[in-house]
């Protein structure tokens, strides 16, 4: 996790923020897949908030990471 955090780029962290916003709730296409492939509605919402969870911690780490770095800048300077 640390490793992933370390090749955290800016526009990585943006493309981050943008899955998360949209894996908060099943698109149209995703969940007439699901009907498709007998995937329950209520287990699909239950792996979206799951992954959507995930995914924000992932974007508070980042956070706590960058604020990190830029407390060790000032000290350095």
């Amino acid at each position: 996790m640390i490793k992933m955090l370390r090749e955290m780029t800016k526009d990585r962290y943006k493309a981050l923020q943008l899955l998360a916003d949209h894996i908060r709730t099943p698109s149209k296409d995703l969940s007439l897949n699901a009907i498709f492939k007998d995937v329950k509605d209520e287990d699909l919402k239950w792996v979206s908030e799951k992954i959507h969870y995930y995914l924000l911690r992932l974007l508070e780490e980042a956070d706590y990471e960058k604020e990190e770095e830029v407390e060790l800048v000032s000290l350095m300077e």
